[in-house]
């Protein structure tokens, strides 16, 4: 959607009589996949199936090099944040892209990823919130968050995705969960695992849709060693079979740093995905923020970007094992670019809205003023407010025009304006 798609579209519309099925992605069911059931997501019909019909052989073209996770209530899904291709949350996002690349209108966010508490069990030395859980400020409470959900559905949104901290300490998770309009946007949720044995039931009941469980490496010891908390790996591993015993949508997320693509990090991870019968892989590359901010040596670079990308196509062009969803690929030219503040939004515990959760730059508070003010904030921005086929914060130009102004010890997320100020101040901007 957008970018590189807008090219495509040029080359020809095709005729709406061919793409105009009864259920739009029909067509993708295949009998190859897992099926889940999921009794809150549902298939959309009528006037969008129409409208988007012809909409759908473009969006084909990106989802090309993808491998589909499951058929959820028989709509492929491809991702374990997204709604299912032909439900009533996908529509929501097909509309999106058809009045951005046909009807040239400015994108709203689909995708809303939420730190929905501080409190956290682990202390993970790659931890990209660390700064907002050491922050001290408080919390939202429910009714904030119940708040700040209820504006993004109205903004468009169909992806809900909960973050921490450990978002399953939240002691009302499970009512956060349930309070998302399910007919309206699809709930995720990253987590590192330790509570999953005890909850999936619960999580499954409140309508959860797909769960990415943090495993940082393959190798027990090294996992454990790196969340800081010794036995993080066993919970991790259980939870996730807890899930698919469930019947649950359940994977596995990890990064690749430069270091770790060498030493095969991705072939271990994928190998150890199979053996446990994950539905995908979400793959980040490492990038230098939050408790590594100042570790540029972690940055893949663009020639670590291309393996990674070359690594996850054939996985995904593999019909044994996950299908892989992976940051490298997704921001590039081959796929749909960043989504940082184009399609996506992140707020932290404490109301700071940024365009995601790797970027510590603050738009406004949503305790301050309404998402949708702040969205459009953003998306007015010269830094957001045009497409862009990497990872910001991987990018050296980027940086130096940015968090690289910053005196060592500020305090983040630092607000947008302070950087503006900066600018002017330091590079006579």
């Amino acid at each position: 959607m957008g970018g590189c798609l807008r090219r495509s579209c040029k080359a020809g519309y095709p005729r709406p009589g061919r793409w105009w099925p009864v259920h739009f992605f029909e067509h993708l069911e295949r009998p190859d996949l897992p099926r889940i059931e999921h009794s809150l997501v549902r298939r959309a019909t009528g006037f969008v199936d129409r409208l988007l019909g012809g909409y759908v052989s473009l969006f084909n073209e990106r989802l090309k090099p993808m491998k589909p996770v499951a058929l959820v209530n028989g709509m492929a899904a491809y991702d374990l944040t997204q709604p299912p291709m032909g439900s009533e949350p996908g529509g929501r996002v097909l509309r999106n892209g058809f009045e951005y690349v046909v009807l040239k209108r400015e994108p709203r966010p689909i995708n809303m990823v939420l730190m929905v508490n501080s409190a956290c069990n682990m202390a993970c030395a790659h931890c990209s919130a660390r700064t907002y859980l050491k922050s001290g400020r408080p919390s939202l409470s429910f009714e904030e968050i119940r708040s700040v959900i209820d504006q993004f559905l109205e903004l468009g949104g169909a992806s809900f995705i909960l973050s921490g901290g450990e978002p399953t300490l939240h002691p009302r998770v499970l009512d956060i969960i349930d309070h998302v309009d399910k007919s309206k946007s699809v709930v995720s949720m990253f987590t590192n695992g330790s509570r999953l044995s005890e909850m999936a039931q619960e999580l499954k009941s409140a309508g959860l849709f797909g769960t990415l469980v943090s495993i940082d490496s393959a190798d027990e010891a090294h996992h454990d060693r790196l969340r800081g908390f010794d036995g993080a790996y066993r919970k991790a591993v259980s939870g996730i079979e807890r899930l698919l015993a469930e019947g649950m949508l359940a994977g596995i997320s990890t990064y690749v740093s430069r270091k770790g693509l060498v030493g095969g990090a991705f072939e271990s991870i994928v190998e150890m995905g199979t053996r446990m019968g994950v539905h995908q892989l979400f793959v980040f590359d490492a990038v230098p923020t939050g408790a590594l901010i100042d570790k540029k040596d972690v940055v893949l670079g663009p020639d670590g970007r291309v393996r990674l990308r070359e690594l996850i196509k054939a996985q995904n062009a593999n019909p044994v094992g996950p299908a892989v969803m992976g940051q490298s690929w997704v921001n590039s030219c081959e796929g749909f670019g960043c989504f940082a503040g184009f399609y996506q939004i992140y707020v932290n515990a404490a109301g700071d809205v940024m365009p995601c959760d790797f970027t510590p730059i603050t738009f406004g508070n949503v305790r301050e003023e309404p998402l949708e003010v702040i969205w459009k904030r953003i998306r007015q921005s010269g830094d957001w407010g045009k497409r862009f086929h990497e990872c910001r914060m991987q990018d050296p130009e980027f940086r130096r025009r940015t968090v690289e102004l910053l005196p060592p010890g500020s305090e983040l997320p630092v607000p947008y304006e302070t950087i503006l100020q900066l600018r002017r101040e330091k590079l006579g901007e």
